[in-house]
């Protein structure tokens, strides 16, 4: 049955949380305290004008200012709350989702695909958003409040000043938007290339054959002369842009503050307003140029959780089904050996008895551990699935012993030897992830994928025992190492 596709819109609605309106509110009042120090400037430069100064306008410029970063600061922490809880919806809504896919087990092409996104990817994918919509709307908040005090304040020609200044440097951004991306996709692919040669050094360099190493390093510089030639392409085109579009828009507003000063020659209050403000106009005109050429920054992380989106419902090969070859399998239960047809056949023979043991033959190649997916796909959480070479969380490995976790004997495991470092070897974990699942988990059905490959002698035996147990109280599917006779 084809699932419905998430949207990106879906993933970022994960972040419409209770931090996320917090972080909103106090963007807010960041933006109001800003916009407050700008007002106490101008009546500051008024009251100058006017022959006065007044040391509580400093005083109060300097705790409405400080105010405004001190709430600026704290913004942060519910953007981070909000970033962290997008992360933990997203990891649910995925396992979630594809709980049941067995099958994705075996598909290499697609977990290479989609692991990158569930080990760190859609996490800064998630931050990267947030910055970007905290970044930007810290921007226009500020930007709107402020021109709107100095053009009540000043001269309302000012706010049309910065509004053709945002359109012109739109304009630009938009036009170069083609230009600064083939740049940055050149950079991508020579800076690739160069960390692909990375990945090969340590061969070159620790064999010791001068022979090799030297082709190696005439193939690095290389490519790191390609990469840095690129990088400085691309530095270049985005900086040479951000320094025109900044050009560009201090000379609008410096022409327009030029056309109010001329036309308020006599009135001093306004050239003061004029004078004190202009180290804010010209962060208002950065910011403008800010906020024109993140615009870019901000679809480039859209883009990427729309590449998460399309992976969280991988798609799978079409063929699976076909590489089950069921007419060359053998489900053998003590002395009866069966040869099934179909996975509907093997299911009817492994339901036929509440307990006991059935063991799958078959040649290499044949569909073994693919026929116990399909299974595990049918039955869903009625069996309980443990595949080979699994990386499933037991509680031992994380530093938790399972109160219940006995030997073959039923009595309580030893405790660590003081100083022996952390971690298993395979035989080790295989045995402790079995003793677990015994001892901890309660199926009717459980499907074990060469349970027993990585066993020495001793520990197959101690295994053999746990596997027993379980067959006396539940049905146990299994694909042995070593058939059993």
């Amino acid at each position: 049955m084809t699932r419905k596709p998430i949207t990106a819109l879906e993933l970022a609605r994960f972040l419409i949380c209770v931090p996320f309106f917090i972080m909103l509110g106090l963007m807010m009042i960041e933006a109001s305290l800003s916009a407050t120090t700008t007002y106490l400037v101008i009546q500051t430069g008024k009251d100058v004008a006017r022959g006065n100064f007044i040391v509580a306008d400093l005083l109060w410029i300097l705790a409405a200012q400080s105010a405004s970063y001190i709430v600026g600061a704290i913004s942060w922490i519910y953007a981070e709350r909000a970033g962290f809880l997008a992360y933990g919806r997203y990891m649910l809504r995925f396992a979630r989702d594809n709980r049941y896919e067995t099958r994705a087990l075996g598909e290499k092409d697609v977990r290479e695909r989609v692991e990158p996104f569930l080990t760190g990817e859609t996490f800064h994918v998630y931050f990267h958003l947030i910055y970007e919509i905290e970044g930007d709307l810290r921007i226009v908040l500020a930007f709107v409040l402020n021109v709107i005090v100095i053009g009540t304040q000043i001269d309302g020609s000012l706010p049309v000043a910065y509004a053709l200044v945002f359109v012109v440097l739109f304009t630009l951004q938009w036009t170069m938007r083609k230009r600064i991306s083939t740049a940055y996709l050149e950079n991508q692919r020579t800076t690739n290339r160069m960390t692909a040669q990375g990945y090969t050094a340590w061969d070159n360099v620790f064999s010791g054959n001068r022979y090799n190493l030297r082709l190696w390093l005439d193939g690095f510089k290389s490519k790191l002369r390609d990469g840095l030639h690129a990088q400085i392409v691309a530095i270049m085109t985005k900086e040479g842009l951000s320094a025109a579009s900044a050009i560009i828009g201090l000379s609008i507003v410096f022409g327009t503050m030029a056309l109010v000063a001329a036309k308020n020659v006599g009135n001093l209050e306004v050239l003061v307003a004029l004078a004190a403000t202009l180290p804010r106009q010209i962060d208002m005109t950065h910011d403008v140029h800010e906020f024109t050429s993140g615009w870019n920054d901000l679809l480039a992380q859209w883009a990427r959780l729309t590449g998460v989106a399309s992976n969280m419902h991988p798609e799978f090969d079409p063929e699976f089904e076909s590489r089950i070859k069921v007419e060359r399998l053998t489900l053998r239960e003590g002395d009866k050996s069966n040869a099934v047809q179909s996975v509907d056949e093997a299911l009817a023979l492994i339901l036929a008895h509440p307990s006991g043991r059935v063991n799958v033959r078959g040649p290499n190649g044949s569909g073994k551990s693919t026929l116990l997916t399909k299974l595990k796909s049918e039955v869903r959480t009625r069996a309980y699935y443990w595949p080979t070479a699994d990386r499933l969380s037991f509680r031992f490995a994380q530093g938790m012993e399972p109160e219940d976790e006995l030997d073959e004997d039923g009595n309580p495991l030893p405790e660590s030897a003081p100083g022996k470092k952390p971690g298993f070897s395979s035989g080790e974990r295989q045995l402790r992830a079995l003793q677990e699942i015994v001892h901890s988990t309660h199926a009717p059905i459980y499907l074990l994928d060469e349970w027993d490959a990585n066993l020495d002698p001793k520990n197959r035996v101690a295994a053999e025992a746990l596997v027993d147990e379980l067959a006396r109280r539940a049905r146990v599917v299994e694909i042995s190492h070593r058939d059993r006779v």
